[in-house]
């Protein structure tokens, strides 16, 4: 290859080794949308964490983990009848009430529950949900 070529193509082979594929496709990560910087100055934080949950930090990775799973970022769930207000529902991570514990020896369950009526939704959803058990190392040991 000549070197004026190599030159052109450097830049793009550096880039492919140093893992810049991880920016593209499913493994891809966005950042959180953020306000205006004036109008989150004037909400204010908490001056205590009376009402707090505490969640450890192995609980909150396995928590991800099962949420990654479960409904992936980005992703769309396709409901039965074609219903496109429940699909979207479906689709939401907001629509799910999350029950996670540790228990066992290094495990950790965590079950996600769908509740349409945030959506303004009525339909009755029987298997929507999802059941993870994570081990500490953040690998699915089971699920239904």
């Amino acid at each position: 290859m000549k070197p004026e070529r190599m030159k052109r193509w450097l830049p793009a082979l550096v880039w492919l080794l140093s893992g810049g594929c991880s920016s593209l496709g499913p493994h891809a990560r966005t950042k959180a949308e953020r306000i205006p910087l004036a109008e989150g100055e004037r909400v204010a934080f908490p001056d205590s964490f009376t009402g707090a949950v505490d969640l450890q930090g192995p609980l909150v990775a396995a928590l991800e983990v099962a949420m990654n799973e479960f409904l992936p970022p980005g992703s769309k769930v396709k409901s039965h009848g074609d219903s496109e207000a429940l699909s979207e529902c479906l689709s939401r991570r907001s629509t799910y009430d999350v029950q996670a514990m540790a228990y066992g020896e290094g495990l950790f369950y965590v079950s996600f529950t769908p509740h349409v009526g945030r959506c303004g939704l009525s339909d009755e959803i029987l298997d929507g949900g999802a059941e993870y058990v994570i081990d500490g190392k953040g690998r699915i040991v089971r699920s239904q």
